[in-house]
């Protein structure tokens, strides 16, 4: 099995924490990014076949962009979109950190009742044009999803905090 598997629950109802992930205002404030990120919409269409383009800049980085694709939208309940390293223009990109990291993970995002909050669960899968060496990396270096995820989690709750429900 090629994916990678993180939860967290959020002190918060559903419908917010869904809001955080698909109104751009909200998005953009955490944006799909780790710790010392600040992030930007330049492209927002949440609908299936839309897409965000975030382009997110660290502290001592030159900005990058991701590119998040919808392919699916429950309210509520689950986003499932291809998310990739891109341009500025949406082109699909290598990543520059990881050259051999997959360069299109199928995401699925599941959003249910837990207690008084909302637990999210987020599942990457590699698509099928993954290459052996993107397979055998991802396999190899799941921590950098553990991380990066942990890390926009914490954003994330940072971004609940502070919207109305």
């Amino acid at each position: 099995m090629n994916n990678f598997t993180i939860s967290r629950t959020f002190d918060a109802p559903r419908s917010l924490v869904f809001k955080c992930w698909v109104v751009p205002e909200h998005f953009e404030k955490w944006g799909l990014a780790p710790a010392g990120c600040k992030c930007r919409l330049l492209h927002a269409d949440v609908r299936p076949g839309g897409y965000y383009i975030i382009q997110q800049e660290g502290p001592s980085d030159n900005p990058i962009c991701s590119k998040v694709e919808f392919q699916q939208i429950n309210p509520i309940d689950q986003l499932v979109f291809v998310v990739s390293l891109c341009d500025a223009k949406g082109e699909v990109i290598t990543n520059p950190f990881f050259p051999d990291w997959p360069r299109r993970l199928l995401t699925t995002v599941d959003f249910e009742d837990d207690g008084s909050g909302t637990k999210v669960t987020v599942l990457w899968d590699l698509l099928e044009d993954a290459t052996a060496v993107e397979v055998a990396f991802f396999m190899k270096n799941l921590e950098i999803g553990q991380q990066g995820w942990s890390e926009t989690f914490d954003r994330l709750q940072k971004t609940i905090d502070g919207v109305e429900p």
